[in-house]
Order: C-alpha cells, then structure tokens, then sequence
C-alpha cells in the first residue's frame, strides 16, 4: 500500500518512531527516556537502542543509520545486494530484539532511518510472524533493486502472493519526496543509465509506504524520466532530502 502526503506533520505512532530514530544517532551513554519508555543501556549499544515502557508494557528498539567506514562498505553494499543474512549488523539487530523480548516479556516495535530503516525492515521480516513483534518504522530506509525489495526476491514473491505471512503487513515505510536512497529505482536507474524500464520499476519495500513532501523537491529533475542524467542530478539536487530532519515539522 503506497500512501501520498503533502507537508504534514508526523503523528501517533510514527511520530513516536521518529523520536526514537533521533536518540539511535546519540552515543550510547547520551541517550535518553522518551515520554514514558525508559532507555535500557544494559541491552543497547552503538547501533541499536532499546527502551521499555513499564505502563503500557511495551518495549521499543532503534537502529542508528550508517556513521562510520564498516556501515558504508559492508552494511550498505549488503543491503544493495541483498545479503543482509551475511552481516553481522542485521544478526545483531535481530538478536538484541529477541534479548528485548525474552528480558520484560513486552510487545515490541521497532525503528531506524536510512541503514536503521533497512535493519528495522530486515528485523520485521525475520520475526514479524511472532505474535509479539508489533511491525517495524523506517525512514528513508535503503533499498535496491538488486537486493531484497528485487521483483524476484523470495520476500517480494511471499508479500505479493495469495496468502502473505504476518510480517509482510507489519512494516512502515515513511519517506520524503525526492530522497535517493529510499527511492526503489536508483541503484537499476545508475546502472542501466536511467534506461532499465520496468526491471527499475518493478522493486518495492514490503509494507505500507507513505511518502510526505516537506521539501517540495524538484520536480523537474524527476520528470526527467528515462535519461542518464536523471540519477546524478537527483542525487545532486535532492541529497538533503535523505536527512531525518524533514520529519521533524512542516517545511515551507
């Protein structure tokens, strides 16, 4: 399900999910509660954070994006081959929301923007069948249409099937108009020189999908269809849109 905005402001629960995303990106030591959950250093690290919510029993984890050398070679060049099973980014994310699980006995979500978003995703999809696993938030998370968002990647064909499992329908995918990262044709569009057709069409996040427009990017460089130039002046004009910042407020 693909969902339009213009310059609305995040609410509810992804509103809530943004928050979480901005504390992921502080060093472990520097975070904070957020409303009523309350940050659990013992089980959080420099990649992943995790709170607890004593009232509403519930308990959250975030996935900082990418910040250092490891996260751009190997955890991002996973993601654009589908080879998140390899990385030890992904199986860390996955274990400590299990460690989340087993330690207060809580429903959990999680979140993360651009890498985060993906590992969130990656999280969503290896245990979104358990009853406690209440689905995943990603902001301008990375995708490839080379890699798991591929038109004939196993979790493509599952999600688009007749009888989807759980987890298909349990991931949100918030993005910003004109973002690079997140838009499901780059990687082909560069590669083919914006001349791949349907085969860069053809790739998307399983999930729900709501794309806002705080920016009010430059539509001119998008409308520039099927020309080689269309990825690099995308990238070039619209790099800012990739920043979590846009989720923050409306943008005149």
């Amino acid at each position: 399900m693909n969902i339009q905005f213009g310059n609305q402001e995040l609410e509810g629960n992804d509103k809530l999910a943004y928050n979480f995303s901005q504390q992921s990106y502080k060093k472990a030591n520097e975070r904070t509660n957020v409303g009523d959950y309350e940050y659990d250093p013992s089980l959080s690290n420099v990649d992943t954070a995790v709170w607890h919510n004593k009232k509403n029993k519930k308990t959250h984890v975030s996935n900082r994006g990418s910040t250092s050398a490891y996260d751009w070679l190997v955890s991002d060049a996973q993601i654009a081959t589908g080879t998140e099973d390899r990385g030890s980014r992904f199986k860390r994310a996955v274990d400590t929301t299990k460690k989340a699980h087993d330690k207060y006995g809580y429903n959990v979500s999680t979140s993360g923007h651009s890498l985060g978003g993906k590992t969130s995703a990656y999280t969503t999809e290896k245990l979104g069948n358990e009853q406690w696993y209440d689905g995943g938030t990603g902001f301008n998370q990375g995708n490839s249409s080379f890699g798991r968002d591929s038109m004939w990647s196993k979790q493509r064909r599952e999600c688009k099937g007749n009888n989807p499992p759980a987890y298909c329908n349990k991931q949100t995918n918030i993005k910003e108009r004109g973002d690079y990262v997140s838009a499901k044709n780059v990687a082909c569009d560069f590669i083919t020189f914006g001349m791949g057709g349907n085969l860069c069409k053809k790739s998307d996040a399983f999930g729900t999908t709501k794309t806002y427009d705080h920016r009010k990017s430059r539509r001119w460089v998008n409308a520039l269809s099927l020309t080689p130039l269309r990825t690099p002046l995308r990238m070039f004009t619209n790099g800012k849109a990739h920043s979590l910042d846009n989720f923050t407020s409306k943008k005149k």
